[in-house]
């Protein structure tokens, strides 16, 4: 069976519904965040989607991975989560962040780094809250699936993306970040 990667989108061709890499970082050296910036310019997209494999400093098997939006350090984010570990489920919520996804730590294995998927939809919309979702995993010492979605509670155009180690830890060098854009269909 053949398949057409341009309907998957990538064919990097900007058509509805593909995906456009619009900017990466690969840490040179450890970093306290990541932040991309001029979002504003993208207004040729409906939605934008971050790729990513990091590591964080922190001495932990499994960090979290916290987004901001416009630089609003604020409490008006929430955040749920269903992950399985293993043989086991659980869920979760935070009701003052963005916990978007898993980090590998000093605790996993060396040269490892966690990967993840996540989408900010609506970026640009002035008339709704904006949706994160993401999917992201370790699987180093136990195997975490984790699926997340939440909003940032302010209907402002979206400008700038900050992701930061819940517990203050820099992202080590040879994280990567990718900014990838979806047109509308």
């Amino acid at each position: 069976m053949a398949f057409n990667l341009s309907l998957l989108g990538a064919s990097g061709g900007g058509a509805a519904g593909a995906y456009d890499l619009l900017e990466t970082t690969t840490l040179t050296t450890s970093a306290s965040s990541v932040t991309f910036s001029g979002l504003g310019s993208y207004s040729d997209y409906a939605h934008l989607q971050i790729r990513y494999s990091a590591r964080t400093s922190g001495a932990v098997t499994a960090g979290i991975l916290i987004v901001t939006a416009n630089g609003d350090t604020g409490s008006n984010y929430s955040s749920h989560e269903l992950t399985g570990a293993g043989s086991s489920v659980f869920a979760d919520s935070d009701l003052s962040r963005m916990r978007t996804a898993y980090l590998i730590g000093t605790d996993s294995a060396s040269d490892s780094f966690a990967p993840g998927i996540i989408d900010l939809l609506n970026f640009s919309s002035a008339d709704t809250y904006k949706t994160f979702r993401s999917l992201s995993g370790i699987a180093d010492t136990g195997t975490l699936i984790s699926l997340r979605s939440g909003s940032w509670r302010n209907t402002d155009s979206v400008t700038s993306l900050t992701l930061v180690d819940r517990s203050g830890n820099n992202f080590v060098t040879k994280s990567r970040f990718s900014l990838y854009g979806i047109k509308a269909a």
